[in-house]
């Protein structure tokens, strides 16, 4: 018992030891304080100089407003909109047409869509530039489709 509380004293003084060691003292060496003095005394020894009434005259009224003459040019675009032929239209409304698959059913090939099933001779609606198109479903076959739109036709064949 009483060499228990001996190594618990020797521990505690060898810990308070170890972190005097390593402490840094609180005050600076000699040469650090000196070099400290010097720089303070070359800061304070500046000369500063107030500024007279030619340096003031040439910097002018901080208050006064400088006035500038702004020219506001109109321009003038036109907007033309670029009406495109069903076989430009087809290609950029086919991109549109995300299929899930194909499957066949009792002989039929049906294109899968996110929310529907549809065969040869339905439509797909199809939204470009906030407009709603209706794509024609040409033909469905194992490897792709066609799609139609106003006399055009665009087929894809799926990878």
């Amino acid at each position: 018992m009483e060499l228990d509380r001996y190594i618990r004293k020797l521990g505690a003084f060898t810990l308070v030891g170890l972190i005097a060691l390593g402490a840094e003292s609180a005050v600076k060496s000699p040469e650090e304080r000196q070099s400290k003095i010097g720089l303070a005394e070359r800061l304070l020894d500046r000369n500063v100089e107030l500024a007279d009434e030619i340096l003031l005259a040439d910097l002018g009224n901080p208050f006064s407003v400088l006035v500038v003459e702004v020219v506001v040019e109109e321009v003038v675009v036109e907007i033309v909109e670029e009406t495109l032929s069903p076989q430009e239209l087809i290609p950029l409304l086919a991109n549109n047409v995300k299929p899930i698959g194909i499957i066949a059913v009792g002989g039929e090939y049906y294109l899968l869509l996110k929310n529907a099933k549809v065969k040869a001779g339905g439509s797909v609606p199809v939204m470009y530039q906030d407009v709603e198109y209706n794509l024609e479903i040409v033909n469905v076959r194992r490897s792709g489709y066609s799609l139609g739109f106003e006399g055009a036709e665009v087929e894809i064949k799926l990878k």
